[in-house]
């Protein structure tokens, strides 16, 4: 749990409340921790509850290939260290990582991750996908046979701290290269298609970027930063950049209607691409400055009504880390007549009660309390007194008390006043 200093600024509670999460939600609805596809990284070995070291299906793209010596936790991050191979296996000569999730069900819901690249030409990236599966009936194509199959992809970053010899190189290094795509195995043997679109002009259509640069100046190898993405149904996805809106997808839909409505795993990897040369030689490979992928971590939330619970997927994997601040803000207020309406934001790791508080001058005028669900919620209330007058420059605040009845976080207060003519 996270404490707010009660007697902080507007400025700097906006700002908090601003920070590293999912986008304010809608009135009503609430942002829950998905702790099946979240980890800090705080410890000194991956979670193996949630994670693998490896990649399922997926050796890697030659030259570099997956190398489970290269992923630790060490220092509050998840480092992939890329280098070369001790022994050269065929096709493959540069080891570089992948974490993927235990979990198979991540579906609509908010996934960020805050990273550092590495300064090589091989990705380093966070995105999630499935396997492929038969295609039930005709699909858009037009194709209806007993052999062919789809599986999904949604490239939420691909950064590349490196220099390629492509002109688009410079869009991996200074932004957020995200893309969607729709796999399709198609009925005639060894035929694959993908139908793609997103800011991504390597593997992609590169269009819907709205404003995925990073300010001038700044690579991402650099520092770290944020890249998010909003899945938000089976034919939209928002992307994020520092928890700026970074752009829209409709997902194409050339093969079906609704692709994006089955559940993917999560993969945080490096990799070389086809197209990024040159490749990295073996003394950037082993040179420490430059060489390492930094994942700081990764966060996933359910999207749900505000007084409904979210079944966490793994409860094996036990308690969430501590991710909200706890703190409240008061929205919008409106007075009619005896009843003040007023709408307000909260956030919370745990079940907390908000007491809501009329106050004139050093005399309390009303008190109630209500309850109130973990996570970033949207919610509206009302207090009604006998008279409207009652109401004149009143303050109205709103506490989090922890299940002790401790005060744990306040909204700055709102002075309500009544206009008589």
């Amino acid at each position: 749990m996270k404490l707010l200093n009660l007697a902080i600024t507007t400025s700097i509670l906006t700002s908090s409340l601003a920070l590293a999460k999912p986008p304010e939600p809608e009135l009503g609805k609430r942002w829950v921790i998905n702790n099946a596809y979240s980890d800090e990284f705080n410890g000194n070995t991956l979670d193996k509850r949630k994670w693998l070291d490896k990649h399922r299906t997926w050796k890697g793209r030659p030259p570099a290939m997956f190398d489970p010596s290269t992923v630790s936790v060490q220092n509050g991050n998840m480092q992939i260290a890329n280098k070369m191979m001790d022994k050269p296996n065929k096709k493959y000569t540069i080891s570089g990582g992948a974490v993927q999730s235990i979990g198979q069900t991540a579906y609509h819901g908010f996934y960020e991750s805050r990273f550092k690249a590495s300064r090589l030409n091989m990705s380093t990236t966070f995105w999630l996908s499935n396997r492929n599966v038969p295609f039930e009936g005709k699909n858009h194509l037009g194709q209806d046979c007993d052999n062919d199959g789809w599986s999904m992809e949604l490239d939420i970053v691909e950064a590349l701290g490196g220099v390629i010899d492509k002109p688009f190189g410079v869009n991996f290094r200074k932004g957020m290269q995200y893309n969607t795509h729709v796999w399709y195995s198609g009925c005639e043997k060894g035929s694959r298609s993908r139908f793609s679109k997103g800011a991504n002009v390597a593997e992609g259509d590169g269009t819907q970027a709205f404003n995925n640069q990073l300010p001038e100046g700044e690579e991402v190898w650099q520092n770290f930063n944020t890249y998010a993405a909003w899945w938000k149904n089976e034919n939209e996805v928002d992307f994020y950049l520092n928890d700026g809106f970074a752009g829209r997808i409709q997902v194409d839909t050339s093969l079906l209607e609704k692709p994006y409505s089955r559940p993917m795993s999560m993969q945080l990897l490096t990799e070389t691409y086809d197209w990024g040369r040159p490749l990295p030689t073996p003394e950037q490979l082993a040179d420490d400055a430059i060489n390492t992928s930094y994942y700081d971590w990764v966060r996933s939330y359910y999207y749900v009504d505000a007084d409904k619970d979210a079944q966490q997927q793994l409860e094996r994997i036990g308690k969430a880390d501590d991710i909200f601040v706890e703190s409240a803000i008061i929205k919008t207020t409106k007075l009619v007549r005896d009843t003040l309406q007023f709408t307000y934001l909260y956030e919370s790791d745990e079940n907390v009660t908000a007491e809501f508080e009329l106050t004139k001058g050093n005399n309390q005028v009303f008190s109630k309390k209500v309850n109130l669900k973990a996570g970033y919620g949207h919610l509206a209330d009302i207090i009604q007194l006998d008279k409207a007058m009652d109401f004149d420059n009143t303050q109205l605040s709103i506490h989090l008390l922890s299940k002790g009845k401790q005060k744990i976080a306040s909204a700055k207060p709102v002075t309500i006043k009544v206009n008589v003519k």
